[in-house]
């Protein structure tokens, strides 16, 4: 049976739209109608779990599914379930509209009506998982991750590369912290790692999927060892080099110039002589990470505490710690904005020209010392290291996270967790936080049987030409050319339906989602707007589920009102948006369809911002082409903290 439960939200969202009105229109359309004052409370929910058998199929007409979707989910046990958010996108933002507002409710319901008839239960699927950790190490975020898997009783194997030693580790970690602070630390997580299978050498190759990764590691003596893991920790660590300015800084010619690390451990806790002078000059143009900046911050602040004079030129410095800064000018370090532009060697020492880029002036210092502070960046062998494990770089060279608001340590690929230096430079405190939030993602990965249930992509062979495009287009690697034959793999799919759009012949279609239950809905939505609104205009709002669909609920929460003929219709990524749906929008009768996702780059599922895009520039194209408007169709992002973006978005008509 089709049942819908309609709430007031105690009483109150029935004064701002006619429960009677909605009640008389859709009842041709459910079964069951019910009213109940607080669903989301004990009683509602009670009433709500008796009145259902677990073949019905559900409407909740109600507030938020962000907000009321919890608890129901807890208490009952059908998955055939749609919701409306009559409060927050109806009755909140046409508070001063009632009988149009009224009118969009009974038109979502119809559409909600709609979905159900075509909705399919989610796909459970169950995979076996190895209960063994690979970390690749070469950092101290590494030797963190194996230590804390080691005391959860995991099994792990700690692949570092070779040579490595504590001299070593600290050499390129010395920018993580103080010194002192860093030996200390190392050498207490060294002791943990007495029992803790360790593995000299490369990496070679992985297959397979999360849970069951086959890898094969290469020995520096040329042993081969072939693993299986359930999960696998990149913690490859930092490498410092030179900038590019070096080399106009006259290093390599004058012995004068040195690396501000050599410099440091050169003079050690060495008293300076009288009026002994060290310029020190940051690569005007090369961004600088907070630990990086921090770092130079806390080498100056020393140099200056031992009375040596410090001047330190430089274009931008980024700290988290404030008081490194403080510190630093209080000890009598010199700041200057600015460039060095020269450097001359003569017999009083170096004559350096500065651009105080601050002051729009030039001016010439002698320093009997120039130092150069190294940058940081990923080990050389990040990038093949990613390639061969099939996960995201960004433009700097780090391995690329997943979403780094709410998934800090997933990388494109499920399984494959980044920690620390192999993510981007951090300072030790953060290093040891991403090493454990790495372990518990891992941990959560190979200690339970992954047991998940969706919507999955359905490939009909006979349509599909293996061009490969949804392979380039998944952002999850769940898919894949096996045997002549695009396969999907359950284990990896994050049902986002980005596929779907990507593929060409339409041989792919999503479950609950296909091209026919699009098509019929908004059918149904054109076609109540009509009955109900005669002439009255109306337009499409294709919402991801992620950020969109939040930033247009948190408008009804701060009462940022919108013209009523606009009709919200969530799709699980606003990636899966393909011309079609955009296309059958204007066809039924919608004035405009907007197409509303995650901002750039902060999409959940890596691409849908960037693929929307396209695919509404592409749409509007073809347009232009039949001599139609393309302003009809746009893009836009929409997230939580923006909620008028709802309000200046949709157009007024419609």
């Amino acid at each position: 049976m089709k049942k819908l439960f309609l709430c007031t939200c105690n009483g109150t969202l029935n004064k701002l739209l006619d429960f009677t009105k909605i009640g008389k229109e859709v009842k041709a359309l459910y079964d069951v109608v019910e009213v109940v004052d607080n669903l989301c409370l004990e009683e509602g929910l009670t009433k709500l779990e008796k009145g259902l058998s677990e073949d019905d199929r559900l409407a909740i007409g109600a507030c938020s599914s962000q907000i009321i979707g919890v608890p129901m989910k807890q208490r009952i046990k059908n998955d055939l379930v749609t919701f409306v958010p009559l409060r927050e996108q109806v009755g909140w933002v046409h508070v001063e509209e009632k009988e149009s507002a009224t009118n969009k409710a009974i038109v979502l319901l119809s559409d909600a009506s709609v979905q159900l008839d075509h909705m399919e239960s989610p796909t459970e699927f169950t995979e076996s998982v190895v209960d063994r950790v690979l970390v690749m190490g070469g950092g101290i975020a590494g030797l963190k991750a194996a230590s804390d898997l080691h005391r959860l009783g995991v099994e792990v194997t700690l692949l570092e590369p070779s040579g490595q030693n504590n001299e070593r580790y600290l050499q390129t970690s010395v920018f993580m912290s103080d010194t002192d602070t860093l030996i200390n630390e190392l050498q207490a997580i060294q002791k943990t790692l007495k029992k803790v299978e360790r593995f000299e050498g490369t990496f070679g190759e992985v297959t397979g999927q999360t849970g069951s990764y086959d890898v094969t590691l290469n020995g520096v003596n040329g042993n081969e060892k072939i693993r299986e893991y359930g999960a696998i920790i990149v913690a490859s660590g930092n490498q410092q080099y030179l900038p590019r300015s070096a080399k106009k800084m006259r290093h390599g010619k004058s012995e004068r110039v040195v690396t501000l690390d050599s410099l440091m451990s050169r003079l050690k806790k060495k008293r300076a002589k009288e009026s002994s002078t060290i310029l020190v000059a940051v690569d005007f143009d090369a961004p600088m990470f907070s630990v990086e900046g921090s770092h130079l911050l806390r080498s100056t602040r020393n140099l200056a505490t031992r009375g040596y004079t410090i001047i330190v030129v430089h274009s931008d410095i980024r700290t988290e710690d404030e008081n490194l800064y403080r510190e630093a000018r209080d000890s009598g370090v010199i700041f200057i904005r600015g460039k060095v532009t020269r450097i001359r060697e003569n017999e009083k020492g170096l004559t350096c020209r500065i651009e105080n880029t601050l002051e729009s002036m030039e001016r010439e210092v002698i320093a009997d010392l120039v130092a150069i502070p190294q940058m940081v960046g990923p080990v050389n062998e990040t990038a093949l290291l990613a390639d061969k494990l099939g996960v995201d770089c960004d433009n700097n060279g780090f391995i690329r996270t997943r979403y780094s608001k709410m998934k800090p340590v997933q990388t494109s690929r499920r399984g494959i967790f980044v920690a620390g230096g192999a993510k981007m430079p951090m300072s030790l405190s953060d290093a040891m936080a991403s090493a454990q939030n790495a372990v518990l993602e891992a941990f959560k990965v190979v200690r339970s049987p992954l047991t998940r249930s969706g919507w999955i992509p359905v490939i009909d062979d006979e349509q599909c030409d293996v061009c490969k495009a949804c392979l380039e287009a998944c952002p999850n690697d769940a898919l894949r050319l096996m045997d002549d034959r695009i396969v999907h793999v359950p284990a990896h799919c994050e049902f986002c339906g980005i596929c779907v759009s990507a593929c060409p012949t339409r041989a792919i279609e999503f479950q609950s989602h296909r091209k026919e239950s699009w098509f019929a809905r908004f059918e149904a939505v054109a076609t109540t707007h009509r009955r109900l609104e005669g002439k009255k205009p109306f337009s499409f709002v294709f919402a991801c589920s992620e950020c969109a669909n939040a930033s247009i609920d948190q408008a009804g929460f701060a009462g940022k009102q919108y013209g009523t003929g606009s009709y919200v219709i969530q799709f699980p990524c606003a990636g899966m948006v393909s011309p079609i749906e955009i296309l059958k929008g204007l066809v039924v009768g919608a004035e405009h369809v907007i197409v509303a996702h995650c901002p750039p780059g902060g999409c959940h599922h890596q691409t849908g911002d960037h693929l929307s895009e396209l695919v509404v520039s592409f749409t509007r194209d073809m347009l232009r082409e039949i001599g139609q408007d393309p302003e009809r169709v746009q893009a836009t992002y929409m997230i939580a903290a923006m909620p008028e973006k709802m309000q200046k978005e949709v157009p007024v008509r419609g």
